[in-house]
This record gives structure tokens, C-alpha cells and sequence, in this order.
């Protein structure tokens, strides 16, 4: 059974990293990320790739301080 998971993304929040970092391994196709607790548009200009191997790109660096939050399906 794959669990969900919801959590603070890894990786520095400086304005400029666009690359985090998941705790577990993630079902393919199951990321949602979420900015400052706002949920993003997969397809649009805020939305992310899932990288495989616990990478997600975000398609717009957060900014600093901003909060940066994945939910998941755990592999």
C-alpha cells in the first residue's frame, strides 16, 4: 500500500534553487507541490517536473523565505 505523504521540501529556499528533494522514493505521477501552502499548477509557468530518484524541479526558484511543501504517494 503506498502511503501518503505531505512534508517540508529539501533544499536550501535562497531564490535562485529550483531543485528539492523528498524524503522517500514517490510514486510516479503523484507530486503535488505546494508554495507558502498555496497548491501549483503542474502545467503552468509555477508548476514542477518530477525528476525521479527524490528530485522534484520547480519551475519558478521559490523565493527566500518562502515555504516550499510536497505531497506524495510513498513508492
Amino acid at each position: 500500500m503506498n502511503l501518503p505523504i505531505i512534508e517540508q521540501a529539501g533544499g536550501p529556499v535562497d531564490g535562485t534553487n529550483r531543485v528539492f528533494t523528498t524524503s522517500s522514493p514517490y510514486v510516479a505521477g503523484s507530486v503535488r507541490a505546494f508554495r507558502n501552502g498555496q497548491l501549483q499548477t503542474v502545467n503552468l509557468q509555477d508548476g514542477w517536473v518530477e525528476l525521479g530518484d527524490q528530485k522534484v524541479r520547480l519551475n519558478e526558484a521559490p523565493l527566500v523565505d518562502d515555504v516550499v511543501s510536497f505531497y506524495y504517494l510513498q513508492a
